[in-house]
């Protein structure tokens, strides 16, 4: 990494037999770097694969980590140390100057087991893992369309600082003013370094102002579609409601 630049974004992808979601991957992602990890059955095919594809979209390439034993109980723990050395390797070659939260984990490849490593991988990184869905027959792989972000561990966690009234809020602010949606809101800002690095909002570069992802507006979708979040919601109005109220009624009293 040259000095004064960004930590390099690097992906993981976790791979079976089939291997174009990886192509519709890369071009959706652009990373700085890719690493795989496979069967010992396709090393040696994702070795000749990854040096192509780093040839032909630029990143530079990583390592090919295999396992030998992946229908075996002891394969959760060898594709965990395939991610675990993926993360040596980067830490080694950026002299400890990489960000894990760039990172990006493909889990669409190879079985289910591997699928839940992969998810459980990006969560202990803070990596945003991903999905590539399969086109319909007949349908071109579009990387825009057919690549499904899943929330992270700490997007999740950085959202649920704040209130659920301020979670339904956020979404529909959109985009505009910090001091501005702070007046309406509870958001401090200590909190906005975490909504931020987690990927839930992005920050306009010269004025203090941010935008909600897509990612975050995915995920705020996704909690406020269950009852519970209803209930926690109603229960917030309820309560600023009742403060309301009270307030008025203190006003009537001195008035």
């Amino acid at each position: 990494m040259a000095e004064g630049t960004e930590p390099d974004s690097v992906m993981i992808l976790f791979m079976g037999k089939s291997h174009a979601h990886a192509i519709t991957s890369i071009q959706h992602y652009m990373p700085d770097a890719v690493h795989i990890i496979t069967s010992d059955q396709f090393r040696k095919a994702y070795v000749r694969r990854l040096n192509d594809w780093s040839k032909k979209f630029g990143f530079r390439k990583g390592t090919v980590q295999f396992v030998s034993d992946l229908f075996e109980p002891s394969s959760i723990n060898s594709l965990l140390s395939c991610v675990f050395s993926i993360a040596g390797h980067e830490h080694k070659l950026t002299e400890g100057k990489m960000e894990t939260w760039r990172w990006k984990i493909g889990i669409t490849g190879g079985t289910m087991h591997m699928a839940a490593v992969a998810s459980m991988a990006a969560g202990v990184l803070d990596a945003l893992p991903f999905y590539v869905l399969k086109p319909k027959p007949g349908e071109a792989i579009m990387p825009n369309k057919h690549v499904i972000e899943m929330p992270n561990l700490s997007a999740l966690k950085s959202l649920m600082m704040l209130n659920v009234v301020d979670i339904t809020k956020l979404m529909d602010f959109t985009e505009g003013s910090i001091e501005e949606f702070q007046t309406q809101t509870g958001l401090e800002n200590w909190m906005i370094g975490p909504l931020k690095d987690s990927g839930i909002i992005h920050l306009h570069p010269d004025e203090p102002r941010f935008m909600v992802s897509a990612l975050g507006r995915q995920i705020i979708t996704m909690m406020s579609s269950g009852p519970m979040f209803e209930l926690l919601y109603k229960s917030e109005m309820d309560k600023e409601l009742s403060q309301k109220v009270a307030e008025n009624e203190g006003v009537d009293m001195h008035g």
